[in-house]
């Protein structure tokens, strides 16, 4: 049973003798904790950075898509026409209920109306650009 228990544990006392070397050296190498007060090590850096600015497409809402879509199209469109337009242009597959539902958080807004011909933009409704880098800001920036 002593040699059982010895072969189960020959893999593990080999790791534990390289991890063992790895902080020797890592002591020699005079990277242990208290040597230099103030840098950070390399790791640690990424946490406190800010990230970078995001590049490429724009991420819009499913709202912004949808008066987009309707405003492309000029008269009214069915809710599977929008669905099918969402799904072509930003390859967004949406079930027709949720589209419905924001086509009636939308209409509740003033943004789109609906009629006989489907569902349409009205003129004054803007599509709002919720994007963090927007450029609407830069007269704010100077």
């Amino acid at each position: 049973m002593v040699d059982a228990q010895r072969r189960a544990a020959a893999p593990f006392e080999g790791e534990l003798q390289a991890i063992t070397l790895a902080i020797g050296a890592i002591e020699r190498a005079g990277l242990v904790e208290g040597r230099v007060a103030n840098e950070q090590p390399s790791f640690a850096g990424s946490a406190t950075t800010p990230a970078p600015s995001r590049r490429g497409r724009r991420s819009r809402s499913t709202g912004d898509m949808i008066l987009m879509a309707l405003e492309r199209a000029g008269s009214g469109m069915g809710v599977a026409d929008i669905v099918q337009q969402l799904e072509r242009r930003w390859n967004r597959t949406m079930p027709a209920a949720a589209v419905m539902l924001e086509l009636q958080h939308l209409e509740a807004e003033g943004a789109v109306a609906r009629g006989v011909a489907g569902w349409s933009r009205r003129a004054s409704a803007p599509i709002q650009d919720t994007s963090p880098d927007s450029d609407n800001d830069i007269a704010n920036v100077a």
